[in-house]
């Protein structure tokens, strides 16, 4: 009898021991799971005075201060964070990508307006507030954007997407064509420095539209083929989901859509983008 007690003693450590590294693996796991990259992040010159989205799934950088003439004076650090982060391989997206603030500002008499020049699809620019100046403010604001990225990563610059920010909070012209011609000429800046991965849109389709009376039946023809962003500062990631499924502005399918996480600004990868 006593032969048998020492076994149940035995059996009952062995279980017990086998309970515990369960619950040990099981533990580990958790962990694992949740130090996983979840979520993409943008972040910009609002995050250098604070901390930077933690453990990005990608990342996307913007290279402006807010405006399209003013420099993200912490992009260096922000390009190392975004460098870290995993990315997607289904569906694809890049570690990093990169935007740019847009905007036509012409009326102001802002320091940095061409004062002449020739924009290829307009003729020449006078210096006024015209389609062709709009496209040489354009074209200059993205080079110069372009410039500060390559200063620091030249293969990034070439490769990353690329994205134009178009929103009403920022300086724009009193006519669609106006504000066509600059956006056009911040694509063309961008291609003629060298970028060659894709570039798209950060908007929504009423910003869109009261910016340059674009739809997504008519983006295409007047610019090009584009990939959209959909803006949602403050929104949730279930109205995310909903803006993927939306149909976009720009006559694509949103590639990424953008939701409020804890006072970041976190971005979803489309399921339905190519």
């Amino acid at each position: 009898m006593r032969s048998a007690g020492r076994f149940g003693v035995r059996a009952r450590w062995i279980v017990a021991l086998a309970l515990s590294l369960i619950a040990i693996v099981v533990l580990v796991i958790a962990l694992i799971v949740s130090s996983a990259p979840s979520r993409g992040y943008d972040a910009s010159y609002p995050q250098c005075r604070s901390s930077y989205p933690p453990n990005p799934l990608f990342g996307i950088v913007g290279v402006n201060g807010g405006k399209p003439n003013n420099a993200n004076p912490c992009l260096a650090d922000e390009l190392d964070w975004g460098r870290r982060a995993p990315g997607l391989k289904r569906p694809a997206q890049p570690a990093l990508s990169l935007y740019i603030v847009t905007g036509n500002p012409g009326a102001l008499h802002v320091a940095d307006w061409p004062r002449g020049g020739s924009a290829r699809p307009y003729g020449r620019c006078n210096s006024l507030l015209t389609d062709a100046c709009s496209y040489l403010y354009g074209e200059q604001r993205a080079f110069d954007s372009y410039r500060r990225v390559s200063a620091l990563d030249p293969a990034l610059a070439r490769t990353s997407p690329w994205w134009l920010d178009v929103e009403l909070g920022e300086d724009w012209a009193g006519t669609y064509d106006l504000n066509i011609a600059a956006l056009r000429g911040y694509l063309a800046g961008l291609r003629r420095a060298g970028v060659g991965g894709p570039i798209g849109v950060y908007s929504t389709a009423a910003q869109w539209h009261d910016i340059t009376g674009l739809t997504a039946q008519t983006t295409t023809r007047a610019l090009g083929r584009l990939l959209g962003w959909v803006g949602g500062t403050g929104l949730t990631l279930i109205e995310a989901r909903q803006n993927c499924a939306s149909g976009g502005f720009t006559g694509l399918a949103p590639t990424l859509a953008q939701y409020q996480v804890g006072g970041f600004d976190a971005d979803l990868r489309c399921s339905g983008a190519a």
